[in-house]
This record gives C-alpha cells, structure tokens and sequence, in this order.
C-alpha cells in the first residue's frame, strides 16, 4: 500500500513538472512583425509614419525601443495611450519587436518599395529565429 502510494505521488510529481514546458509550446509567442502590426494604427506600416505626434518606429535601435516601452509599462515615462499599451507586452514580446523594428527601412512607407519592406521582414525574421 505505501509502495502504490509513494509510487503515485512521483507519477503526479512528474506530470506536474513536465505541463508548464506543454504549456509554452501549446502557446508559441507571435513573431516581432505580427506584434507590430498592433503599432501601425498609430506609427504607420511598419513603423514608418512620420507625423509629428507619432514618432517613426522603424529603424529604432534596439535599446532604445525597449528602454521606452519598459518605462511606459513601469510608469515612469508619462503616457496617454502608451502606458496601457506596453503593459499588454511581456519583457520576450517588446524584444522581438524591438529587434524587427530596427530592421525595418526609416524612410516613410509611400515611400518604401516591395521588395525593401520583403527584405527587412526577412532580416528580422532571419534574427528571431
């Protein structure tokens, strides 16, 4: 009886230990492009809006794109939208982002051909990987 006990307690044991690495595969994070396309409404395709109130995302260093969401989602970089935006992102999401915003062309999108905006999306999908 204590060996059926003792043997169902590490059976349960180790199924629990194995479901949060399931749970990350069952639930792949999106690539930086696919996330990226929630900024456009604002900073334009690809990043590449360049009006005044919205500042170009495209060809942001890394660094620099990241230093500004983890304020806004912290709060300590005052926000209108922004705060509440950035706190829908984990810190792997504003990475890859980060990394496939810098790859995209700074130049305004009327202005960016097919095959420039196809190469930088390749880049950037050739780094996440």
């Amino acid at each position: 009886m204590k060996k059926q006990l003792l043997l169902s307690l590490l059976l349960c044991a180790s199924t629990l230990s194995v479901l949060p690495a399931n749970a990350e595969q069952a639930n792949p994070m999106a690539s930086g492009a696919a996330m990226a396309w929630q900024c456009a409404p604002c900073h334009g395709t690809n990043g590449q809006e360049f009006l005044e109130a919205m500042p170009p995302l495209a060809g942001m260093p890394v660094e620099q794109f990241t230093r500004a969401m983890l304020a806004y989602r912290d709060g300590t970089r005052p926000a209108v939208i922004m705060d509440r935006v950035a706190r829908g992102f984990t810190d792997a999401e504003i990475d890859a982002m980060a990394v496939w915003f810098e790859k995209q062309p700074l130049k305004q999108w009327e202005n960016t051909s097919l095959n420039e905006a196809l190469k930088a999306q390749a880049d950037a999908q050739g780094v996440q990987q």
